[in-house]
């Protein structure tokens, strides 16, 4: 049982068919089907239920998956744990919520890339629901999502303590004037948006028209413009270039943490160590 078949296993059960899973690794599905079958000829357990459509992981197959997805990962972090002792550089992978990336994460990404210029960065963005499956599916290092996270695959701590203020055309001055727009919000899984229609709930107020957005550029676009209102982070609400645009206005209940996650498998690498080293405060790092 190599590492070559297993990840071929993994494509095929994450695809559901041998003919997609060929497709993506750039093989050919006889070749894959041989390394099922040997696979299987090895454990002695069938591992797919073959169908018409398709292929299933049988209840073997579902065991097989789970310690295949930690065994490639962590050949990954061995191969990357090395390199890093032979270069002194290294690579990490980031995933974050929009708002935390646009406000927070770029004075200490230039911060620590200047203090650390052979380490490679890499930085996606998405909802807190998408930060934390990257994680989970080893294609992010470490996480910044809305907290707290709690997850069995996963540890975490809070690093930011942000507060959510009602973000309103710069026009509108009260949260009753405010009540009488459109609430903007991210897609699903955002934990803003979360927040949002808890706090809605707790208001008791009538349904109202929500507007679902993508971007965080769009959402304050939209807002400028006088077309709803969204709850967001006062720190990206009061960013000098929305000055005279949008205002915030304050509301109860409002403190939400942004933790930083990582798989709970995961060894962390030299690299993750010195980001975190440097994300947090000096008298927690020690």
């Amino acid at each position: 049982m190599d590492s070559n078949g297993l990840r071929l296993f993994r494509a095929v059960a994450q695809s559901g068919s041998v003919a997609a899973a060929a497709d993506s690794v750039h093989s050919v599905p006889s070749n894959i089907s041989a390394r099922i079958r040997k696979l299987e000829d090895e454990l002695g357990a069938q591992l797919f239920v073959r169908e018409p459509r398709g292929m299933r992981l049988t209840a073997a197959g579902e065991v097989l998956a789970d310690y295949a997805e930690r065994i490639l990962a962590l050949g990954a972090e061995a191969k990357a744990a090395v390199a890093e002792v032979v270069g002194g550089g290294g690579a990490l992978r980031l995933a974050s919520m929009e708002s935390t990336a646009a406000v927070r994460l770029p004075p200490i990404l230039a911060g620590f890339a200047a203090g650390h210029p052979r380490i490679g960065l890499s930085l996606t963005t998405g909802t807190s629901e998408s930060v934390l499956q990257a994680v989970l599916e080893r294609r992010a290092d470490l996480g910044f999502a809305g907290g707290p996270v709690r997850h069995d695959r996963i540890v975490g701590e809070a690093v930011f303590t942000e507060e959510l203020v009602l973000a309103v055309p710069h026009s509108v001055t009260s949260v009753e004037q405010a009540n009488t727009r459109a609430m903007l919000v991210f897609r699903s899984g955002c934990a803003y948006r979360a927040r949002t229609e808890n706090w809605l709930r707790r208001r008791g107020e009538p349904p109202r028209t929500i507007m679902e957005f993508g971007t965080l550029d769009g959402l304050l676009g939209c807002i400028a413009a006088g077309m709803g209102v969204s709850l967001l982070p006062r720190i990206v609400v009061e960013r000098p270039h929305l000055a005279g645009q949008i205002s915030a206005l304050t509301i109860a209940d409002s403190r939400v943490e942004t933790w930083v996650i990582r798989h709970r498998d995961c060894v962390p690498s030299r690299a993750m160590n010195a980001f975190m080293d440097y994300l947090r405060p000096p008298a927690q790092a020690a």
